[in-house]
């Protein structure tokens, strides 16, 4: 005569065969490419749309100096918003549908997952301010690179904003 289990012990050994099973994922070996293994390369992804220059380029040129952040802060301050004024002129005047990519990043100092959601918040609250002052939302594009970037990208509490 079998008994039934209760309901929070199903669910708890559910919970533990998921994770057993996503740990052992890290395990797997992945096949080689004809006979060849796939070189190590750092990939940034830079959204779905088409047309965007990675910052990584060294022919992207800044559009305006770079917006420097306090310690730890993604809310722009009043010398952000009016570096952003003086972008959105400037730009907006010589092409409506100019096209902008902003890119976080943060100093080395810090843990990379923190480093990576905080140069994405920062570069988000400028896209946002961006939109505000006219530039149309498909044509922003936003990456935070953390403390993850090219030997030649800035390595502290700035956002570049890039014109493509």
């Amino acid at each position: 005569m079998m008994t039934a289990l209760p309901a929070s012990t199903l669910r708890l050994s559910a919970a533990l065969g998921v994770s057993l099973l996503l740990t052992s994922c890290g395990t797997i070996p992945i096949p080689s490419v004809l006979g060849k293994s796939a070189p190590e390369t750092v990939v940034y992804a830079l959204g779905p749309r088409e047309g965007y220059t990675s910052p990584l380029s060294t022919s992207l040129k800044p559009a305006c100096p770079a917006l420097v952040f306090d310690d730890g802060g993604f809310l722009l301050t009043d010398s952000h918003q009016e570096a952003l004024s003086r972008v959105a002129k400037e730009t907006l005047v010589a092409n409506k549908k100019a096209r902008l990519l902003i890119a976080g990043y943060t100093p080395p100092n810090l843990p990379a997952d923190h480093a990576r959601s905080l140069s994405e918040r920062r570069a988000l609250a400028v896209r946002q301010h961006l939109i505000g002052l006219g530039f149309e939302a498909a044509n922003l594009q936003t990456v935070g690179f953390g403390n993850d970037f090219s030997p030649t990208g800035p390595s502290s509490d700035v956002v570049v904003i890039y014109q493509q």
